[in-house]
C-alpha cells in the first residue's frame, strides 16, 4: 500500500507534469386501531413513515449540491464535498475569514481533462488530500487546482471551492437560457478562466483508464455538456477574460491540448477520441445505462 508521504512525494517529484497557473489559480397518523393491536399498528406505521421521512431527508441531504442537466436525471453529477474528502480549508481563508485567494467567476468555455500521473493510495480521500497539499501548500495557491476529481472506481470528489451553496464549480446551479459562471481553478496555465478542470487519479501513461472511472468520466462530460450548453464535439475558440487572447480548441480538450504537457497520459491520450465520441452519444440521445 501506498503510503500518504510516499504519494506525497511523488506528487512533488511529478510537479512538472500538472502545468498549472498559480496566477490563474488566484485569477446543496395513520387512523388509530382499536385495542392494543390497532394500536401497535399504528405506532408501527408512525415510526414506518418516521424512519420513511428520515431516509428521504438524507438523500436530500446528499444530493444537495448534485448537479442535473434538464430532462437528463441520467447524467446527474453528484460529487464528495469537500468537508468529505478532508480539504484543510484553513489554507483557503485568511485569518479575517477572507479569501487568500479572490473567488473569481466567468462564464464557462470549455472542458479540460488531466490525470495525476501519480499513484493512488487505498484510502482515495487521502490521495485527494494530498493533491490539495500541492496545490494550496505548497504552491501557495490556497486550494486545489482542479474543479473534480475522479476516482478508480468511478467516485467524483469536489475540487475547487466555489462559495458557500451546495454546488459545486459554479457560482450557482446553472439554469437554461444563462451561461454558467465557473470559479476559475488552476489546471491548465494561461487558459484557467472558463475551462473546467476534471483530473482522473493515477498514471495513464501506459495504461488506460479503468471501466469505472471511464464510465464516471464521460457521464460527467455528458452532464456538464449539457448543463452548459456546450457542443462536445465541437471546437472552439477560448478568450482569455483578461488580455483577449484567443486560441481555438476542442471543446472537451485534454491538458497536452493547451500546453507543453503528456498529461493525459501516451496511452489515455492516444484513445482520448473515442471519449469524445462516447460523450457525444450520449448528449445528443443515446440515455446512459
Amino acid at each position: 500500500m501506498t503510503t500518504r508521504r510516499a504519494v506525497l512525494g511523488g506528487i512533488v517529484a511529478a510537479a512538472g507534469g500538472l502545468v498549472t497557473g498559480g496566477a490563474a489559480a488566484s485569477a446543496g397518523a395513520a387512523d388509530a386501531g382499536t385495542g392494543a393491536a390497532g394500536a401497535a399498528s399504528a405506532g408501527a406505521g408512525t415510526a414506518g413513515a418516521g424512519a420513511g421521512a428520515a431516509r428521504g431527508k438524507a438523500r436530500s441531504a446528499r444530493n444537495a449540491g448534485a448537479l442535473t442537466p434538464p430532462g437528463r436525471s441520467d447524467l446527474t453529477i453528484t460529487a464528495r464535498k469537500r468537508a468529505e474528502w478532508g480539504a484543510n480549508e484553513a489554507v483557503r481563508v485568511k485569518p479575517d475569514g477572507s479569501e487568500a485567494w479572490a473567488l473569481r467567476f466567468s462564464p464557462v468555455q470549455g472542458l479540460v481533462v488531466h490525470h495525476s500521473a501519480l499513484p493512488v493510495e487505498a484510502d482515495r480521500n487521502a490521495t485527494v488530500r494530498g493533491i490539495h497539499e500541492l496545490h494550496a501548500v505548497r504552491r501557495q495557491w490556497a486550494d486545489i487546482g482542479y474543479h473534480l476529481v475522479i476516482d478508480p472506481e468511478g467516485v467524483v470528489y469536489e475540487g475547487r471551492y466555489s462559495g458557500r451553496d451546495a454546488v459545486p464549480i459554479f457560482d450557482a446551479h446553472p439554469v437554461q437560457g444563462r451561461k454558467p459562471l465557473v470559479v476559475t481553478g488552476g489546471h491548465v496555465s494561461g487558459h484557467n478562466m472558463g475551462n473546467i478542470g476534471i483530473c482522473l487519479l493515477g498514471d495513464m501513461t501506459a495504461v488506460q483508464p479503468g471501466a469505472g472511472a471511464r464510465s464516471s468520466l464521460v457521464r460527467t462530460l455528458a452532464g456538464l455538456s449539457v448543463l452548459c450548453g456546450l457542443d462536445p464535439a465541437a471546437d472552439f475558440e477560448y478568450v482569455n477574460p483578461d488580455n483577449g487572447a484567443r486560441v481555438t480548441k476542442p471543446m472537451i480538450s485534454r491538458h497536452r491540448d493547451w500546453v507543453g504537457t503528456a498529461c493525459p497520459g501516451e496511452a489515455f491520450a492516444a484513445q482520448f477520441d473515442t471519449v469524445r465520441a462516447e460523450v457525444v452519444r450520449l448528449v445528443k440521445g443515446q440515455r446512459a445505462r
